[in-house]
């Protein structure tokens, strides 16, 4: 599985077509675990956590703090 590229999306977005980017907790380079907290984006019905679906480094960042975004854009890449 060594070079898998994943994407990092917003899962179940319900009814929320943007979200605004509250906090983003990593930066490009940085290990991180399966469950680590990456980013905090706003609905407008709660604040969610965005958790890293693997373990990896992070490749890229496609937001950042203070974005209003499409919940269909890619967040992040992490590199396994």
């Amino acid at each position: 599985m060594s070079g898998q590229r994943v994407q990092v999306t917003i899962e179940d977005p319900g009814d929320t077509v943007e979200v605004e980017v509250i906090a983003v907790m990593v930066e490009v380079g940085a290990s991180v675990s399966q469950g680590d907290v990456l980013l905090e984006i706003a609905t407008d019905k709660a604040n969610q956590d965005i958790e890293a679906p693997v373990d990896g480094v992070v490749a890229e960042l496609g937001v950042a703090e203070g974005d209003i975004i499409a919940v269909d854009r890619v967040l992040a890449v992490l590199s396994t």
